[in-house]
C-alpha cells in the first residue's frame, strides 16, 4: 500500500518525506503558479504524481477543457477522469468519453447513491481505466440504523468503506485483484489498519 497526502506548499517537502507519491488538485494550479511548479519538479525528480479533477473541493469537476490543458502541461503519472459525485451513469459516460483523450494513465472514480449503483459503476469502468478509485464518503454510508451508535459521520465513512470493499471483494466478487486501486480520501486514518492483513 502506498500513501499520499494533500498538504499546503509550506509543508509539502516534509510531507514528501513520509509519503510515497504526490497528489495535486488542478484548481489550485490557476490560483498559484508555485503550486503547479512544485509538482513539475516532483515529476522531474521521479516522484509519482496523481492529478485530481477537484470535484470534491469544487462540488463539480474542474472545467474539462482547462483540465485537459493542465494534463498536457504537467504530464502527471495518472490523472483522475472527471467524475460526477454519486452519479454512476454520468461518471461512466465521462469515462467512456475521456479514456482515449490522453496518453497519460487514467484513474476512474466509482460513483453511486447505493451499494448496487457503486457495484454497477465499478463493473462498467474497471476495464476502461488503469486504476480504480473508491471514495470514502458515499452518502449511503450514513445509515440511519447506526445513528447514535457511531459518534461522528467520519466513523460512518470509516466503517462504511471497509464494509463496501469487503462486500465488493467477497460477496459481489467484482474487484479485479490484478488492477491497482486507489482509496480516495479517508474519514479517519484508523480505517487503514483494517487492510493490513488483506491478501
Amino acid at each position: 500500500m502506498k500513501i499520499a497526502h494533500e498538504a499546503p506548499l509550506s509543508i509539502f517537502n516534509k510531507v514528501q518525506e513520509v509519503t510515497d507519491y504526490d497528489y495535486a488538485l488542478v484548481h489550485l494550479f490557476e490560483e498559484n503558479e508555485k503550486y503547479y511548479n512544485f509538482f513539475r519538479c516532483a515529476l522531474e525528480k521521479g516522484r509519482e504524481v496523481i492529478l485530481d479533477n477537484s470535484v470534491f473541493e469544487l462540488g463539480t469537476a474542474f472545467n474539462s477543457d482547462e483540465y485537459y490543458k493542465w494534463i498536457t502541461l504537467l504530464r502527471p503519472t495518472y490523472y483522475i477522469i472527471p467524475d460526477v459525485l454519486e452519479d454512476a451513469e454520468q461518471t461512466v459516460s465521462n469515462i467512456k468519453t475521456w479514456q482515449h483523450i490522453s496518453e497519460r494513465k487514467t484513474i476512474g472514480v466509482v460513483q453511486g447513491k447505493s451499494v448496487e449503483e457503486v457495484v454497477w459503476c465499478y463493473q462498467e469502468i474497471e476495464p476502461l481505466v488503469d486504476k480504480v478509485a473508491i471514495s470514502f464518503d458515499y452518502s449511503f454510508f450514513i445509515d440511519e440504523d447506526l445513528n447514535g451508535k457511531l459518534p461522528t459521520k467520519y466513523h460512518h465513512y470509516m466503517y462504511g468503506r471497509d464494509a463496501l470493499l469487503n462486500y465488493m471483494l467477497n460477496i459481489a466478487q467484482v474487484i479485479n485483484v490484478n488492477k491497482p486501486h486507489h482509496l480516495l480520501g479517508c474519514g479517519l486514518p484508523q480505517e487503514f489498519e483494517s487492510y493490513r492483513d488483506w491478501e
